[in-house]
């Protein structure tokens, strides 16, 4: 697998330029986009929410109708002592109420009295009803609300997985075009010593310069040289540190084809920014939603405070009253079952643990807030100070080269010296090299800006 078939997918945002048809641009948004569906983490970051949305259908599971029966059958010297069958289906509610409707039939020699019924069965249409405890809420309820809780949390958290790998994938290769345009300027140097040298040494080979003039020229040939090999090590691991992002269905690292190379890079100025911006950030969402689930867990701590009372009720019925619809609401069974710990020490110590737990969240949150925003106005004021800089290295690196130029000139007149020219054009290097330094810092503090808002994800 190749990179190749990324870029025929993303044909619209690679382009051709150069004299060659094989040379592809692959851009920063093509390659982060790679990155969010195919890199390892970003699939994990996936699994986890649709585990998340698991975690809910098993807790709306204890909401399904649970269906129940039994029979106990005892024989004994050709006799039968008892027969007791009973069947039922049972119905949970999210009010809390719970329905049952069952039947018995049974029948033996030496039944138990209180459980004799008709010949042809009784059925039950039950109720239970929780008083105390439970009212209002319980532990079937509070997992249900509390899963669907996790599950926007977990939905934060990807998206918060993402910001991070984003961020850190966009730097990388916002390095690798800065190496990659400091691998051309350092070639194009090079070209200019290689020219000269040649024109020196034709020069001294007709007596209008003398030999030494050569060892100059030819010095300086070598040193830009040296820098160059240089630069293509720096451009290379480069390109091998993206290329540790690039991987298909998490599975299979790709590699980037020879003829791939990074969009040119240039320098990027800052858009208005939004006041209000930093309250969208999803770590702060992330927080509101975890002060939400605390808050279920303190009701449902709340709630056992009460002591436990339920209430059942169960109108009993023979098969042909029910099939008529003939009710006799004077047959019925009921009952009623209470718990209550007396010193609640275990209860009142849990809901003490909850406010304290969301009294530390809230102070996170506000100390998450502050943090944010002052991380936001640091990346905003490099940003600004990085684009002035590196408009005064564009400024300085053109100035420079028209010196440069110039004295080329007059050296061709005999009016200056290979030294002077070799300086000209190392201030014109070292300029346009502070240049693109300062044009990667911009793109670095443009992406840093995206990561301060938490919109890479």
């Amino acid at each position: 697998m190749r990179l190749i078939v990324i870029l025929v997918a993303f044909n619209l945002s690679c382009s051709v330029f150069g004299q060659s048809d094989t040379v592809k641009l692959l851009t920063q948004k093509v390659f982060l986009q790679h990155v969010k569906e195919h890199h390892p983490v970003a699939l994990v970051a996936g699994n986890n929410v649709q585990q998340a949305e698991q975690v809910i259908r098993m807790a709306k599971g204890a909401f399904d109708p649970v269906l129940f029966g039994g029979i106990d059958q005892k024989y004994y010297d050709g006799k039968t002592y008892y027969s007791t069958i009973s069947t039922g289906i049972k119905i949970p509610t999210r009010l809390g109420v719970d329905f049952k409707v069952m039947g018995d039939w049974n029948n033996g020699d030496y039944l138990n009295p209180q459980n004799r019924v008709p010949d042809n069965g009784l059925t039950y249409l039950g109720v239970e009803v929780p008083i105390g405890r439970g009212l209002f809420t319980d532990e079937r309820r509070t997992q249900l609300r509390r899963a669907a809780v996790s599950f926007q949390q977990s939905q934060l958290e990807r998206q918060l997985t993402l910001n991070d790998l984003l961020y850190q994938a966009g730097q990388q290769f916002i390095n690798w075009q800065e190496q990659e345009a400091q691998l051309e300027l350092a070639l194009e140097g090079m070209e200019l010593a290689r020219i000269r040298l040649e024109q020196v040494k034709i020069s001294a080979d007709l007596g209008e310069r003398p030999i030494i003039d050569t060892v100059e020229a030819s010095a300086q040939y070598y040193n830009r040289l040296i820098d160059v090999e240089q630069r293509k090590l720096n451009a290379l691991n480069a390109r091998l540190s993206i290329e540790n992002y690039l991987w298909d269905q998490g599975v299979i690292p790709l590699t980037l084809e020879s003829f791939v190379t990074p969009e040119r890079l240039a320098v990027e100025a800052p858009m208005s920014l939004l006041s209000d911006s930093i309250n969208q950030h999803p770590m702060l969402s992330w927080y509101d939603y975890k002060l939400q689930d605390l808050q279920l867990e303190r009701k449902w701590k709340i709630e056992q405070l009460k002591p436990e009372l339920n209430v059942n009720y169960n109108l009993l019925q023979t098969p042909q009253n029910l099939v008529s619809g003939n009710y006799a609401f004077t047959n019925y069974k009921w009952g009623a079952t209470l718990y209550m710990p007396i010193l609640l020490r275990k209860e009142r110590s849990s809901l003490a643990i909850t406010r304290f737990k969301i009294e530390s969240t809230q102070w996170e949150l506000q100390q998450k807030q502050r943090d944010l925003r002052t991380k936001l106005l640091q990346v905003r004021n490099e940003w600004n100070t990085t684009v002035l800089q590196a408009e005064s290295s564009q400024n300085a690196a053109e100035s420079f080269k028209q010196l440069a130029d110039a004295e080329r000139t007059m050296l061709e007149l005999g009016e200056s010296s290979l030294f002077l020219v070799n300086a000209r054009e190392q201030s014109y290097l070292s300029a346009q090299s502070k240049y693109l330094e300062y044009a990667a810092k911009t793109r670095k503090s443009a992406l840093a800006e995206l990561f301060a808002l938490g919109k890479l994800g």
